[in-house]
């Protein structure tokens, strides 16, 4: 029985079924992390029972992000974990990214900043590597949102910005909405509150259209934060009140945490304690159960200003208490965590300087070998070939000549023309040698046209010329190929300004019938030659002009 492999689908599984629902929980995440979170954990028990590794690993980057989005950073930090392990199983490079961008998001809410960092860093390099500008963007808004969490507010935004702009180039809604939103939030960090107000009366409706209601969370919670700063308490009541529905329903805990801390500074703004006191407590629970440390340090300073109002001045110390406390550890957390952000910047900027260094040796290695091979390939030819006209020379021509020869008569018959210039000698000694050198150029490369690409010419020397015919059908093409020759000679030449006319003898062999061996077709067609050349002694044959 044969045995399927593990990323082999099974039979009767549609994998269009599995692309449809990755695509209806990508859009998910965003709108509904609750309703994410349950429809990619069934489509990754379908593709696991399916066999598609591949697929179960992208349903598994889908579930980190929307157990993320829940504040459940363990749960979601072994789902980006298992999808890391997939991609590197699959060689799924676009996947690997994606799982490490999402392990870094998530190590970066732990607190492990220099561990995000290096997690964001292999992301974008795999992103560039792959051609994934949509991945490198979304690594890129990351690593803003973790300046933002360093309290780098100013180069947070100014990376949002830069998100938006490219998403907007990319024509990607969604992280366009999402980028905005971002900026949003560091306005609000930087204290921009009329700014945060006027891009939320923008950016709302476009996100309640988009029903992208994770964002939509965050905008809000942000625009009551900038509205209470601002004195239009009601108003950022009534903003709490309305979105907290959506929060608890979407399961966004961290943003649930935020608006009820700003829901129970907006009472206390009022001097509504007693409407003050539960809010606060609830954000202190929220905060305390999925440990968003910050936002309980708020909410302990909170409860201590409440109930001092209240007049339990016992309960206020004890939050007080427990307020300075935990700001102690998350300020020396924080300059823990700063310091080793620090040092990983330092130690990942002096490997890419060590890449980049090791990269353009491995590029002058590479130009070094490719001019030692060029070289090699130039001495090569210099050794085969004329170094005035660029024609094989006498060794190379007798190693062709003797290749060929061994297949002589079973693949047709091999010819060899021997040619020599007649009236060269006339125009050396009347022009000079560089006119003959330039004649003999000439010569060459008219020869050269008149040939096919499988035959050979060479010059042994002087104003001598061989010619190697493979192939030939019958003994009569030698001489139909030497007459040839001859009349692309017939035509003048301009030496220097100079109307020059010369003639050829040429004689030819032919193997199998003039014998076998380069030697014996040699001497054969060089006879031949001499025997024209007597033939047509006393010819007087034309000066330059």
């Amino acid at each position: 029985m044969t045995q399927r492999s593990p990323s082999e689908p099974k039979v009767g599984t549609t994998q269009a079924d599995l692309d449809v629902q990755l695509a209806r929980a990508e859009d998910l995440v965003v709108v509904d992390p609750k309703a994410a979170e349950q429809l990619t954990r069934e489509v990754i028990a379908r593709a696991q029972e399916a066999g598609e590794a591949l697929r179960a690993g992208q349903a598994g980057v889908f579930l980190g992000a929307t157990l993320f989005y829940q504040a459940q950073y363990d749960e979601a930090y072994w789902a980006f974990h298992q999808a890391l392990s997939i991609s590197q199983g699959e060689g799924d490079r676009g996947l690997e990214a994606r799982a490490l961008n999402g392990l870094g998001n998530v190590v970066s809410h732990q607190g492990d900043y220099a561990g995000a960092l290096e997690y964001f860093m292999q992301s974008s390099h795999l992103a560039l590597e792959t051609g994934d500008e949509l991945g490198r963007v979304r690594v890129l808004n990351n690593i803003a949102a973790l300046r933002s969490e360093l309290g780098e507010h100013s180069s947070a935004l100014a990376a949002h910005q830069e998100v938006l702009a490219v998403a907007g180039q990319m024509g990607d809604r969604i992280l366009s909405l999402v980028a905005s939103v971002n900026v949003l939030v560091d306005l609000c960090n930087l204290g921009n509150h009329d700014r945060v107000l006027t891009l939320a009366d923008e950016l709302v409706p476009n996100l309640q259209e988009s029903e992208a209601h994770q964002p939509l969370v965050v905008a809000q919670a942000h625009r009551a934060n900038s509205l209470r700063e601002t004195g239009q308490l009601e108003t950022a009541c009534r903003v709490v009140l309305e979105t907290l529905p959506v929060a608890e329903d979407i399961g966004e805990q961290m943003h649930l945490c935020y608006l009820m801390n700003i829901l129970a500074m907006t009472y206390q703004q009022q001097g509504q304690y007693a409407q003050a006191l539960p809010a606060a407590e609830r954000a202190l629970n929220l905060a305390q159960t999925y440990g968003i440390r910050t936002q309980e340090r708020d909410a302990l300073g909170l409860l201590c200003e409440i109930q001092e109002a209240l007049g339990d001045f016992q309960g206020a110390l004890a939050f007080l208490r427990a307020h300075y406390q935990l700001e102690r550890e998350l300020h020396a957390e924080n300059v823990d965590r700063k310091t080793r952000f620090i040092t990983a910047q330092f130690e990942l900027e002096t490997l890419r300087r060590e890449a980049e260094q090791e990269r353009e040796r491995r590029q002058q290695l590479l130009k070094d070998h490719s001019a030692l091979r060029e070289d090699h390939a130039l001495l090569r030819h210099l050794a085969a070939h004329d170094p005035l006209t660029g024609l094989a020379n006498r060794p190379h021509f007798q190693e062709r000549a003797a290749e060929a020869l061994k297949h002589a008569g079973e693949e047709g018959c091999v010819g060899l023309l021997f040619l020599d210039l007649d009236g060269f000698k006339a125009v050396n000694d009347t022009l000079g040698h560089d006119a003959g050198d330039d004649l003999l150029r000439q010569v060459a490369s008219r020869l050269r046209a008149q040939l096919r690409r499988e035959d050979v010419i060479a010059r042994p020397g002087g104003d001598e010329f061989t010619v190697l015919l493979p192939h030939l059908s019958s003994p009569d093409d030698a001489q139909r190929v030497a007459r040839k020759l001859l009349r692309a000679l017939t035509e003048p030449f301009t030496v220097y300004g100079q109307t020059v006319h010369i003639s050829a003898s040429v004689g030819s062999a032919v193997a199998p019938h003039d014998g076998l061996s380069f030697t014996e077709l040699n001497r054969c067609a060089d006879e031949a030659m001499y025997r024209v050349k007597r033939q047509r002694a006393g010819t007087k044959l034309p000066a330059p002009t």
